[in-house]
C-alpha cells in the first residue's frame, strides 16, 4: 500500500515521496529557544510557549521537508547577518570617529520571506483548530507554490519590516530572548502574522489588501538598504556600514 500523503501540506504539488517526516514547526537551526504564539483559536488571547526542539509534527513528506532546507539556511543567514551588523554598530557607536572603514553586509530576504510563510503554515497546523486560510486550514496552492519558490507574492502580499525606530531604539541579541509569533485574521481567514525575532520585527501579509498592522510604524518591504551611522566629537553623523536586503528578480 502506498504511503498516505493527505497530511502533507504540499501534496497539491503532486510529487510527495519518502513517507511522512517529523517536521520541526520552527527551524531547529535557529537556536534551541522557546517560541511564543498567540492569535490562533487555541491561544487566541494568551501567549502559549513552545520549545523549538520538542515541537514536531507529521505535516510534510520527506521530499518536501528536504526541499525547504534551503529556506531554513537562508533564514539563519539573514538573522546572523543582522546580528553581525548590530554587533558592529554597538562597538562603533561608543567610539568617536570622523571616518570609518566602510563594511558591507548583505542577505537574501526572499528566502527569509519563504521561511516566515513556511513557519506560519506549520504553526497554524500544529494544534487544532487552526485558522482557515482558504476552504480549510491547509494552505492554498498559491501559498504552497510561494513557500517552495515556484511563485512570488504580489504586493501588497509579502514580508514587511517595522523600521520607524530602527536601530536607535532597538536591541538585537541572537543569543537571548524568544521568537514571538502573533497571527492575524480578517473575515475569519488567516491574513498573516507578526514575527519578533530577538528584537527584529517583521510582518507577513497574506491578504490582498493593505492592512493596518503597523501601529504607527513605517512598514517597508524587500530590497531595502540601511546605513548604520555613528556620531563624531561634534555630533555629526558618520557612515559606518551598510546592510542590504536583496530580493532576487523573477
Amino acid at each position: 500500500m502506498p504511503p498516505d500523503y493527505t497530511a502533507c501540506w504540499a501534496n497539491c504539488l503532486g510529487d510527495c515521496d519518502g513517507g511522512m517526516s517529523q517536521e520541526h514547526l520552527v527551524s531547529e537551526c535557529l537556536y534551541e529557544r522557546d517560541i511564543k504564539v498567540r492569535g490562533l483559536p487555541w491561544c487566541k488571547d494568551d501567549w502559549k510557549f513552545l520549545r523549538i526542539a520538542n515541537v514536531t509534527a507529521r505535516i510534510l513528506c520527506r521530499r518536501h521537508n528536504s526541499a525547504l532546507s534551503v529556506v531554513d539556511d537562508g533564514a539563519k543567514h539573514t538573522l546572523e547577518t543582522i546580528g553581525r551588523a548590530f554587533d558592529l554598530w554597538e562597538v562603533r557607536k561608543k567610539l568617536e570617529s570622523r571616518r570609518w572603514t566602510m563594511q558591507y553586509f548583505e542577505t537574501d530576504v526572499l528566502l527569509f520571506e519563504r521561511w516566515c510563510l513556511k513557519t506560519l503554515i506549520n504553526i497554524n497546523l500544529n494544534n487544532k483548530p487552526g485558522i482557515p486560510i482558504g476552504e480549510s486550514t491547509m494552505p492554498t496552492e498559491e501559498l504552497v507554490r510561494t513557500a517552495f519558490g515556484l511563485d512570488r507574492f504580489k504586493p501588497p502580499k509579502g514580508l514587511y519590516m517595522m523600521v520607524s525606530d530602527w536601530p536607535e531604539n532597538r536591541t538585537v541579541n541572537l543569543m537571548e530572548g524568544q521568537i514571538t509569533i502573533q497571527t492575524n485574521s480578517c473575515n475569519d481567514r488567516l491574513s498573516g502574522a507578526q514575527f519578533d525575532l530577538w528584537g527584529m520585527r517583521f510582518l507577513l501579509n497574506l491578504y490582498p489588501d493593505n492592512l493596518n498592522w503597523n501601529q504607527g510604524h513605517l512598514m517597508r518591504g524587500a530590497g531595502m538598504k540601511h546605513m548604520f551611522q555613528t556620531r563624531d566629537r561634534k555630533g555629526r553623523l558618520v557612515d559606518s556600514h551598510l546592510l542590504t536586503y536583496t530580493y532576487p528578480a523573477d
